[in-house]
């Protein structure tokens, strides 16, 4: 390396960019680290099937978890409803307040969107809780196909329509811990 006074001010600054994201990419590998460490993903024992630490808090949650992908599975949009808290409110991951969704209005969303649908295969692959106190984030791989009913014409034809539809991505599900139980505030 040349001398310090022979580098260029474009040299040192492309060299302090350098030394900066080494520094960040050093920061986020020790953080990961980090957050197994605390989520217990390589310590003591897990619920099967997961790397989540097996506590009475973590199966509570995932068992709501749970009954809220088989009562959606069997369309049964009062026992997904079941799953939820009282005080429910999802904004679609955007500012506008035109398409959040609240408790009162999740019920008939629930009853209309799992009635237009023919067949559902639903599986969530639960990666992480995070928790503190009565609260609880989980974040999961969700990977799910909908085979939708026909939609027909004002004739009785049925429409042009996508009849399939999958989805596969991460998300996360919002919880709190209401007496004994465990209710979703945001994600469904």
């Amino acid at each position: 390396m040349p001398a310090r006074e022979q580098i260029t001010s474009h040299q040192r600054r492309s060299l302090a960019r350098v030394r900066a994201r080494a520094l960040s990419l050093a920061l986020a590998v020790s953080g990961l680290a980090s957050v197994g460490m605390l989520t217990g993903c390589k310590g003591g024992p897990t619920i099967p099937g997961t790397e989540i630490p097996d506590t009475e808090d973590n199966r509570q949650i995932l068992s709501v978890l749970e009954r809220y992908r088989t009562s959606f599975i069997s369309r049964d949009a009062a026992a997904v409803l079941a799953t939820a808290h009282p005080t429910y409110l999802d904004t679609a991951g955007t500012d506008d307040p035109s398409d959040d969704t609240t408790y009162s209005e999740l019920g008939p969303l629930l009853r209309r969107r799992l009635s237009q649908l023919e067949s559902i295969r639903f599986t969530i692959d639960y990666l992480e809780i995070l928790g503190e106190g009565d609260r609880a984030v989980v974040r999961v791989w969700i990977d799910a196909s909908f085979r939708f009913k026909p939609l027909l014409d004002s004739y009785g034809e049925p429409r042009e329509s996508p009849p399939f539809s999958r989805v596969m991505d991460h998300a996360e599900f919002e919880l709190v811990r209401e007496g004994d139980t465990w209710l979703i505030v945001r994600g469904l």
